[in-house]
């Protein structure tokens, strides 16, 4: 419906703001334009870097993206 397809692109507009790490996280994690989705393990292991800090950078990164769409509406 339409409400849908505004939601969407409110969420695309967002995604397109995040830096090349942040977006290399969430296309991992959530399989962003259809790729595959991981764990947060798989991503940390990935990336290099400790699942705990993937835990903390996502849940950053979607307060943002929260905070980005509610400025648009």
């Amino acid at each position: 419906d339409m409400e849908s397809e505004v939601d969407l692109c409110l969420l695309n507009d967002s995604i397109k703001k995040l830096n090349k790490r942040e977006y290399t996280i969430m296309k991992l994690r959530f399989g962003l334009n259809n790729s595959k989705s991981f764990t947060q393990k798989e991503v940390a292991d990935m990336l290099g870097i400790s699942q705990s800090y993937i835990s903390r950078l996502e849940k950053k990164i979607l307060n943002r993206l929260k905070k980005e769409i509610n400025k648009a509406v």
